[in-house]
């Protein structure tokens, strides 16, 4: 007789974890796609907008719009709440996290810069698979992760046109996830428990490509368009492997008997795939914005330590946009803050079960005005839905939300005395 049945166990409490999802165990882990909030309200958008109030680390040519006297600040936490079920269990999840930092200013009239520390991927699950093996008994198998990977980096522009900047990125990769799995046999004492626990330690440098083209039309729309490309690159790495006997005391500790194999320090590199972007806005001032991102990586590419993750290529696509209704406004405080909104829809690079796993959200969000400042205090919100049900995988019902604080100040200005 064979009895399957799989859960997830998330803790129901508060955690520091930037990502609760058995997905997750694939590949890098959960890809940072949750932008600044800026970006993350309108549905991620960002490959063709560009603003002298926010840094935008997605696009290094957007730097260009950074004004010559300013300086430009904004850092943020990130949170997710929901529930993942299959179709016999379901259980809550929450997560939240430092998101980001980011700084931007001038070097000169024609050069820009930004830099600051970005999430790239994150790891975080706990899942627990049982069986009924004959002449074995019952079987139980543990699988956990935790970690990711964070990317500090540099951003460049140069606007050799009014119209036209190309922005470069050269970014430090480092962060370790840690992945463990067991096999544990609690109906037999003749039956040697065992547990594996590899670690990837990233450490390297990788570069992003840019560039935006804007242009006023007739009516004072401003019509922009945008373009990222990222090469593949490989990543120097650690890998450490240990593998392990134990016994389980009466208590549930792991009481490790003998080391089965062990290799540490083991150096190689994971590949990262080529990447492409496309991006169209249109805007009117500080009245409206509108604009659309399309996003492609071949993630049949990637490989770590020689091995290949079977994944599938991804694509996103992404719309959104925000409206201010008055921003000379004396009457009323409402009237100065930014609305926006948007949709995006995200093909993963998982395909498990001959299942394509996809997400999809809503986003909206708003930027409240500091009086008597060009800073902003931004909230966002995304309600969506990844994963499926059919054929036995998991689905992922969430709300994430955002907030930081976007400083916009007035520096480089030589004091004049009289």
């Amino acid at each position: 007789a064979f009895i399957f049945a799989m859960f997830v166990v998330m803790s129901s409490g508060y955690s520091q974890s930037a990502v609760n999802s058995p997905y997750s165990r694939f590949g890098l882990g959960d890809l940072a796609t949750q932008k600044s909030t800026y970006y993350f309200s309108m549905g991620g958008v960002a490959n063709a907008v560009s603003s002298p109030f926010h840094v935008n680390p997605y696009n290094p040519a957007a730097n260009a719009a950074i004004d010559t006297m300013s300086f430009i600040f904004s850092g943020g936490i990130v949170g997710k709440f929901g529930d993942i079920s299959t179709d016999d269990n379901s259980t809550s999840t929450k997560s939240a996290s430092l998101g980001y930092l980011n700084f931007g200013f001038p070097i000169n009239r024609l050069i820009k810069t930004s830099l600051g520390l970005i999430p790239y991927s994150n790891v975080g699950y706990q899942i627990v698979s049982e069986e009924i093996v004959e002449n074995v008994g019952n079987t139980r198998y543990y699988f956990e992760g935790t970690g990711g990977a964070n990317e500090a980096y540099l951003g460049l522009s140069v606007q050799p046109h009014k119209n036209l900047s190309f922005g470069i990125k050269s970014a430090y990769l480092f962060g370790k996830s840690e992945r463990s799995r067991s096999v544990f046999f609690p109906d037999s004492i003749g039956y040697i428990n065992t547990r594996v626990d590899n670690q990837i330690d990233l450490s390297d440098f990788h570069f992003d490509f840019g560039l935006q083209y804007k242009k006023i039309l007739k009516n004072g729309v401003t019509f922009g368009l945008g373009g990222v490309y990222a090469p593949s690159q490989k990543i120097s790495s650690t890998l450490n492997n240990l593998t392990r006997s134990y016994f389980a005391t009466s208590v549930g500790v792991e009481s490790y008997r003998d080391t089965i194999d062990s290799n540490f320090g083991v150096p190689g590199s994971v590949t990262f795939p080529e990447k492409y972007g496309f991006g169209m806005m249109l805007k009117n001032k500080q009245k409206w914005m509108l604009a659309a991102d399309f996003n492609w990586q071949n993630w049949s590419e990637f490989e770590a330590f020689g091995v290949v993750d079977s994944l599938s290529n991804s694509w996103q696509f992404a719309i959104g946009g925000e409206y201010l209704p008055s921003e000379k406004s004396v009457d009323s405080y409402w009237k100065k803050v930014k609305y926006r909104f948007g949709f995006n829809y995200n093909q993963t690079y998982l395909n498990l079960r001959n299942t394509q796993i996809n997400e999809f959200g809503i986003t909206f969000g708003m930027a409240l005005p500091i009086p008597r400042s060009f800073s902003t205090v931004n909230l966002g919100f995304e309600i969506g839905r990844g994963g499926t049900k059919s054929s036995n995988l998991i689905q992922d019902n969430f709300v994430k939300i955002n907030l930081d604080i976007s400083v916009w100040e007035r520096w480089f200005i030589k004091r004049k005395y009289y």
